[in-house]
């Protein structure tokens, strides 16, 4: 019998029928796709510690999204980036897990698949999240079956205004540019500052962002306890200085129509 979830990947991406599955990933299989092997391997008894079941829902194929492959061939005739399908897994995390230890369990699963992965997680305690990674294949396993990040992206799917991540509505120029246009959507909350900005500065973006907010709120809470006037000016003058920071990134990734 399934865990009883809110969170419906398949729904959220809007996915034709032929392109939805529900099969059951067993924490053998897990471990072993995340370089486990055991659960008496670090990463066996990680995945056991942190996951309650894991389910693949969907793949994203020519044959089962009607969007074309992607291949970007090297001048020698190699590829350099092949695309041809992008896998929607969905974990259903253990109560009470770490934010570090989510962020850890993202990385080991994005690294591990051989291709794109959309990933959603959710938990008694999560209400949902969307991970994702530009990846590629990397070039020093032999057996091609793991990729390296170039950038990544996690975001509470509850940030994303409803039908922004149904694939069609999203780029269906191939499926490298599709992933892309999630990704670009992810970052921007939905609603990208114009249509000028590109999926890689959209993620560097998001990610400056945050880094600001959290040092914006870690200098605020510093001014509250500072003991002598001069520390609480000084700290003041700082936390303005990151507000006017946090503003320009925000107009820079943000569109000011809320309906964009």
């Amino acid at each position: 019998m399934s865990e009883k979830t809110s969170l419906d990947p398949a729904e959220l991406l809007g996915l034709p029928e032929r392109a939805r599955l529900s099969e059951r990933l067993t924490k053998r299989l897990l471990r072993e796709q995340v370089g486990g092997g055991t659960g008496s391997t670090p990463e066996g008894k990680f995945v056991d510690r942190v996951v309650a079941s894991a389910q693949v829902v969907g793949i994203l194929r020519p044959e089962t999204i009607l969007i074309p492959a992607y291949r970007d061939h090297g001048r020698d005739g190699t590829d350099r980036r092949e695309v041809t399908d992008i896998a929607v897994l969905h974990l259903r995390l253990k109560q009470k897990i770490a934010p570090s230890d989510r962020r850890r369990l993202v990385e080991l699963v994005q690294r591990a698949m051989p291709r794109l992965v959309v990933l959603f997680l959710d938990g008694p305690d999560l209400p949902g999240e969307l991970a994702l990674a530009l990846t590629h294949v990397s070039r020093t396993d032999p057996e091609k079956r793991t990729s390296v990040i170039d950038a990544s992206i996690t975001v509470p799917v509850a940030e994303l205004p409803d039908g922004v991540l149904d694939t069609n509505r999203r780029d269906r120029t191939n499926l490298w540019a599709l992933y892309r246009d999630l990704v670009r959507i992810a970052a921007t909350g939905g609603r990208p500052a114009s249509a000028a900005l590109g999926t890689d500065e959209a993620v560097r973006l998001h990610h400056r962002l945050t880094a600001l907010q959290a040092e914006l709120d870690a200098v605020t809470r510093e001014a509250k306890r500072a003991r002598s006037q001069q520390s609480r000016i000084t700290l003041n003058t700082t936390a303005k200085a990151l507000r006017q920071q946090v503003a320009t990134v925000r107009t820079d990734l943000y569109s000011a129509d809320p309906s964009k």
